[in-house]
């Protein structure tokens, strides 16, 4: 009884795990396209760049308005 509610346990789990690897790999599809080999590598989407420059501004935003924050704190 209690190996049985373990494995349908275990399997539960396996099968989730599963499901949050395809999730992840169909996300990652769309910012970025593998290379079919080590020679080739692979390259961003277009979603991906405009996704990285976006990072990259808020970043360069928020740390600006860290500093300037700073200044008007003093």
């Amino acid at each position: 009884m209690l190996e049985a509610v373990f494995s349908t346990l275990g399997d539960i789990i396996t099968q989730l795990a599963a499901m949050l690897v395809s999730i992840f790999t169909a996300v990652v599809d769309i910012f970025y396209t593998a290379g079919a080999t080590e020679a080739d590598p692979g390259k961003l989407t277009i979603i991906g760049i405009l996704a990285l420059v976006s990072v990259g501004l808020s970043l360069v935003m928020w740390g600006f308005n860290f500093i300037l924050k700073l200044l008007k704190f003093r």
